[in-house]
């Protein structure tokens, strides 16, 4: 009988550890508690005519501060391997950059890139997980591979999932590309997987950075796919980095040669209680059952510092408890936070949903917040952005 009391303690105890491993809840300690004094508001739009075979939500973009062509906006159509230049405070088109020619062979999708100058573009190639050095003209003048040629390289390497909101950065000389660890990381990667990619321009050398946090992504949770365990950085010109994680009410900062990170509240006042999937069998989890927990659940997506009022803008795509694997992910509410210089609380706003707002074409400008707008009934011969800008709350 003891032996018998013995077997059933030992079950027991290793079913409720299995369970504490696999289970991360992350609570909102602010939840309803604050109180915004700001709130955006909409005050103007930008309409970028496009040609015949462009269309709007590119993948991806970059605003350019050009000191004699003054705001330039430029964008990737994937479709004729073409980077488009508008004169961002006139909407005029300025030109086109073409990246095929002698590179065609080489660059096989590519889904990011970085201007530094009009003779040294960097694309980086989705297809091929490396960065080419092309000219305006198409002519290729290096390639990089950032991972090993070891059939299992995802394991170690990080992959790419760019956008205007996780965009390829510059500071000191190196191009920083954020990635991810496209499924749940087991607890023995999480040490040693990093997730961003420094990229020397001068020597070509490779070096990897930043680790997931273990509050977060330990104890072999269950976070189902790559919605879950995006990064989204931001950089300031005083060298801090900031990561947003989708499962985490803070941010994370550190200054960039470091690698302690310092945690700081930056919730939503209407984000619930965060929690990893509820299955046991991490690569067996159904497609449906981790949509379904996405629909249902609060995520933190991009965190954009904005120079010129001195604040930061949070974005969230707000959970729907009703939400089942048929709901549209596009259903999601899409709410910004705001921040001051400190991360102290200004104010919430939830704009309407992914139906209205690309929210990953975001970027900020002296007008304002711009977001681009999409509809079903908006003019596709244009590329559309509305802008907010601050407005106190009156009391």
């Amino acid at each position: 009988m003891r032996n018998q009391i013995y077997i059933l303690f030992l079950f027991l105890f290793v079913f409720t550890s299995c369970n504490e491993r696999s289970t991360i809840i992350n609570k909102n300690i602010n939840a309803g508690k604050l109180a915004g004094t700001y709130q955006l508001v909409t005050k103007d739009n930008k309409k970028f005519r496009l040609d015949s075979v462009t269309a709007p939500k590119p993948i991806y973009m970059q605003l350019i501060n050009d000191p004699v062509k003054g705001t330039v906006l430029t964008f990737l159509n994937e479709y004729n391997h073409k980077i488009y230049c508008y004169n961002y405070i006139d909407t005029v088109f300025m030109r086109s950059i073409r990246y095929d020619g002698d590179a065609e062979k080489s660059i096989r999708k590519a889904s990011g890139y970085f201007i530094q100058n009009m003779d040294s573009i960097y694309i980086y190639d989705m297809a091929g997980v490396t960065i080419s050095l092309v000219d305006s003209s198409g002519l290729m003048k290096k390639k990089i591979t950032l991972h090993s040629t070891d059939k299992n390289w995802p394991l170690h390497y990080p992959q790419y999932v760019l956008s205007p909101v996780n965009s390829i950065l510059e500071h000191g000389g190196k191009l920083i590309l954020t990635g991810q660890y496209i499924p749940s990381i087991p607890s023995e990667r999480i040490d040693e997987f990093s997730f961003t990619c420094f990229f020397d321009l001068k020597s070509n050398e490779v070096e990897y950075k930043y680790t997931y946090p273990k509050e977060l992504y330990g104890k072999d949770a269950n976070w189902g796919e790559e919605v879950f365990t995006t990064v989204y950085p931001e950089l300031l010109n005083n060298g801090t980095i900031i990561h947003s994680y989708p499962v985490s009410h803070d941010i994370y900062k550190s200054d960039i040669r470091a690698n302690d990170f310092k945690t700081i509240y930056a919730g939503s006042n209407v984000a619930r209680t965060i929690e990893s999937i509820d299955y046991d069998d991490v690569r067996g989890t159904p497609k449906v059952q981790i949509f379904a927990h996405y629909l249902q659940s609060d995520m933190y997506t991009a965190i954009i510092h904005d120079p010129y009022r001195n604040v930061y803008y949070r974005f969230l795509l707000e959970g729907i408890p009703e939400a089942t694997f048929k709901t549209p992910q596009e259903d999601k509410p899409v709410t910004i936070t705001i921040w001051d210089e400190n991360f102290n609380y200004l104010g919430e706003t939830r704009i309407g949903t992914g139906h209205e707002w690309n929210w990953k074409n975001s970027f900020v400008t002296k007008e304002g917040l711009n977001i681009e707008y999409i509809t079903d009934e908006l003019d596709e011969d244009y590329l559309t952005f509305k802008i907010f800008i601050l407005e106190k709350l009156l009391n």
